[in-house]
């Protein structure tokens, strides 16, 4: 039997890691066709787990065609080869009859386990590519958290300090793994004051953002939601959805077809999640209007759907009217809202919230008392302490200025300098913008050669499940000062109108056409 590690420390839950650990060994072919598995007591004892998590475990191995039990003889390796798709399977996985990569609906395992690995592994490669365009005299164009240059000195010992003035023995023990309730109703009212009335009993506090989306995904596998992204998007999100074994398709904001008729495609299917960031969206920087708004939430109601809604960017907002929430177009039942402060303040805080109705807060409740019990008390005080004293207006008066002026200077730089041919968004907030060269040409290509010249930005396939764009990338002003981007942006030029040069191309799975 191969050797089978654990973290009870992580948010992944424990018969995840032992499904995908038994999945990823019969994929390397650790465990071959025919395999017997441990009884589930010994199974267990060996692991350190439950045999309840085992069982969890096998089930879902055995309802993807990975494994079959047999009564009274144990549980085996399916007789299939995951790396030969034509290969004969025990059974099919059912990926949803509107599924665009998968038509017919029911797929075997063996084009299923193909088709996960090819994507991870082309997005492991743009993973690894990135690395090297992390050296500290690049001009940074890629990165989209705030700049903590932008806080003056002591800035988080204040606020640490600003939390333990009253009572420090309230941060010492466990509290309520909803959060604490003063800060659920501080979040509550500024809802209520941008025109979102809700109650404290519609707020979970979180682990940042990242860690409601982990509980929606868990939620969208358990439930066998279809899951849909908006794409391009910031890439974490389809990801956390496949990591805990839902499919994902996407629908385009950035294509040809808007995103209504595009979603047509999934009329009649009921139980969808559509993960969607209305603001600033990553990597586009734009709004959603409100008539697509409106659209998006008719197409839930008609569908029985649930919006997936990321707010991380909205207090972020430079100019321009706020669209009207989804929220209060399709309510609570319908709606769930993931934000946090890592986008707005600092990143390292690592306090979000969910909003949603009272019933399925409750839900998400219990799903996140079984990863980590609550959020550290210590962070909720400070954010706390930070919301009632107004110092979170001021800051957010101070750097909407800061990267509003950021984002000028490389729109007027851009105007400037950049070939006509070349196109890029406007976007009234956040922290980035998306540029847009001819078809034929690459950004991956691109972005080795800006490298060389000491310029990183974020290529098109890294927003992307399936790696397309691959004419397009993002920059961001995040973490870039007035001169640099004046600077930076000058050298992108001159390098774009170097791989313009060259005529236009199929760019291939790699999207190294023109590279060298």
């Amino acid at each position: 039997m191969v050797n089978i590690k654990i973290n009870k420390k992580s948010g992944k839950p424990l018969y995840v890691q032992i499904r995908d650990r038994i999945e990823q060994a019969i994929q390397d072919k650790e465990l071959n066709p025919g395999d017997r598995l441990p009884p589930v007591a010994a199974f267990a004892k060996n692991i350190g787990v439950t045999q309840a998590t085992i069982r969890r475990a096998l089930e879902d191995l055995g309802n993807q065609g990975l494994t079959k039990c047999h009564v009274g003889r144990g549980t085996f390796v399916a007789e299939f080869d995951c790396g030969d798709a034509g290969a004969p399977t025990p059974s099919s996985y059912n990926l949803g009859e509107n599924s665009h990569l998968f038509p017919g609906g029911q797929v075997k395992p063996a084009v299923r386990c193909a088709a996960q690995r090819l994507r991870r592994g082309i997005s492991k490669g743009l993973c690894d590519l990135m690395a090297i365009a992390k050296h500290p005299e690049i001009v940074g164009f890629a990165k989209g958290v705030p700049d903590p240059g932008l806080h003056d000195p002591g800035f988080f010992e204040n606020m640490v300090t600003m939390a333990l003035k009253e009572n420090p023995l309230d941060y010492m023990a466990y509290e309520d793994c909803q959060g604490l309730l003063e800060l659920r109703r501080e979040i509550a009212s500024q809802y209520s004051r941008k025109g979102v009335v809700i109650s404290p009993d519609q707020v979970l506090i979180t682990n940042g953002s990242q860690q409601g989306a982990s509980i929606a995904a868990l939620d969208a596998a358990d439930k066998k939601r279809h899951v849909i992204c908006e794409s391009p998007c910031y890439q974490g999100l389809p990801d956390i959805f496949v990591v805990h074994g839902n499919w994902v398709d996407t629908v385009s904001t950035d294509g040809e077809n808007s995103i209504e008729e595009e979603l047509n495609a999934y009329a009649g299917k009921e139980s969808s999640l559509l993960y969607l960031c209305p603001d600033f969206r990553n990597p586009t920087g734009m709004d959603m209007t409100t008539e697509r708004r409106e659209a998006v939430a008719a197409w839930a109601r008609a569908n029985k759907g649930i919006i997936l809604s990321d707010e991380i960017y909205q207090d972020l907002r430079f100019e321009g009217k706020q669209g009207e929430s989804i929220f209060n177009l399709l309510g609570g039942e319908q709606t769930i809202i993931v934000s946090s402060l890592s986008k707005s303040l600092m990143s390292g805080l690592r306090v979000g919230w969910m909003i949603s109705s009272p019933r399925r807060i409750a839900e998400f409740s219990r799903i996140k008392m079984l990863m980590d019990q609550v959020c550290p008390p210590l962070m909720q005080g400070v954010v706390l302490k930070f919301f009632q004293s107004g110092a979170y207006g001021a800051h957010l008066e101070k750097i909407r200025k800061i990267y509003r002026d950021r984002r000028n200077v490389m729109l007027d730089c851009l105007e400037q300098v950049m070939p006509d041919v070349v196109t890029w968004t406007r976007p009234q907030g956040g922290f980035s913008l998306w540029v847009t060269l001819p078809r034929g040409y690459s950004s991956v290509a691109l972005l080795l050669a800006a490298i060389d010249k000491g310029i990183n930005f974020l290529p098109g396939p890294l927003f992307d499940i399936d790696q397309r764009f691959v004419n397009s990338f993002r920059l961001s002003w995040a973490w870039a000062g007035l001169d640099e981007i004046a600077e930076g942006i000058e050298i992108l030029a001159d390098t774009v109108k170097e791989l313009l040069r060259k005529p236009p191309g199929d760019s291939g799975m790699s999207g190294l056409i023109h590279f060298q």
